[in-house]
Formats: C-alpha cells, structure tokens, sequence
C-alpha cells in the first residue's frame, strides 16, 4: 500500500503573508510597525526604507537575545530608519535644487 503525505491546510495553498508577525510579544510588533509609518510620510522612498527597517525588526524579533539587547537594536533600527529616509530625501532635494 502506497502511503499518501498529509497534505496540510498550508501545504499546496498560499503562505501565511502574517506568520512572521505571529508569536511575537506587542512590544515586538510595535518595534517591528513603527520604520513602515514612512511610508505613509515619504511614499515609495519611505515606504522602501521602512520595509527595510520592518524586516530588519523582524529578524531581531526572532534572535535569541535578551529583551533589553532586542529593545536597544530594534530602536536602534528605527532610528536608523528615519535618519536614513532623512538623508535620502536632504540629498535628492539638494540634487533637484542644484
């Protein structure tokens, strides 16, 4: 007799677009939130930078650090979020303004 896999809910079906959000602490999702509000503020610049900065909180969320460590980093990349949107946008309108 031919053994058939289990074939889950999830297995031939679309990938859950929420599991990397899902097992986190609220902390952890408000940290991980906060860099894509560029979006709203800078467009598709903003929007870049803060999905880069979301991502990059998500794989902090995840590591084995202690929580002041992931606090610090992930705030660090929020800051590092913002001032790098800043930086963009100072350089592109000194560029356009000569």
């Amino acid at each position: 007799m031919q053994h058939t896999p289990d074939l889950g809910k999830n297995s031939l079906a679309k990938p859950d677009p929420w599991a990397k959000f899902r097992g986190l602490a609220w902390w952890q999702l408000v940290l991980s939130l906060v860099p894509i509000l560029l979006l709203l503020v800078g467009g598709a610049i903003g929007g870049l930078i803060g999905a880069a900065g979301l991502l990059s909180n998500l794989s902090l969320a995840r590591k084995p650090f202690g929580t002041p460590v992931k606090v610090l980093a992930m705030l660090g990349v929020v800051f590092a979020s913002y001032l790098c949107y800043f930086l963009v946008v100072g350089l592109f309108l000194n560029v356009l303004k000569g």
